[in-house]
């Protein structure tokens, strides 16, 4: 991947949130704000570029809308995260992750006991952030 402007910046995206979940038009936005001016398909090509480099991974939320977020490194496996019901935020759950790394692995190592083969594991779990829940709170902070 070559190190251009616009791939240094989706990098930068990333690092200054770390536990985002990002849909394609919220890329694009970020990289504006940071005074880099990309089109819709080049957002696109550069998200599917990390995601096959294994620098981000791609996932469809409930409301249908692809999302990217950091590909969990080394031992940390899959990462589970929230997902609001309301809004589609998605945020990276990192209390109790080494318990559910845990189970996960038992999972998987059952599954590939019994036979099957390229597994891969998902963990969501579903409600209302603290956003959507108390509106009027976080508007006060």
């Amino acid at each position: 991947m070559r190190a251009t402007r616009a791939t240094r910046a989706l990098a930068a995206v990333y690092q200054a949130r770390p536990d985002a979940a990002l849909s394609e038009p919220e890329v694009e936005t970020a990289l504006a704000q940071a005074g880099v001016a990309v089109n819709k398909v080049t957002v696109y090509r550069m998200l599917d570029r990390f995601a096959a480099a294994g620098l981000l991974h791609k996932q469809v939320d409930a409301g249908r809308v692809t999302r990217y977020a950091l590909a969990p490194q080394g031992e940390e496996g899959a990462a589970p995260r929230f997902e609001c019901d309301d809004c589609h935020r998605q945020f990276r759950l990192s209390q109790g992750s080494a318990k559910v790394q845990k189970a996960l692995q038992q999972v998987l190592q059952a599954l590939a006991t019994a036979g099957h083969e390229s597994l891969a594991v998902d963990v969501a779990v579903h409600g209302r952030c603290a956003d959507c829940a108390h509106p009027a709170e976080g508007a006060a902070a």
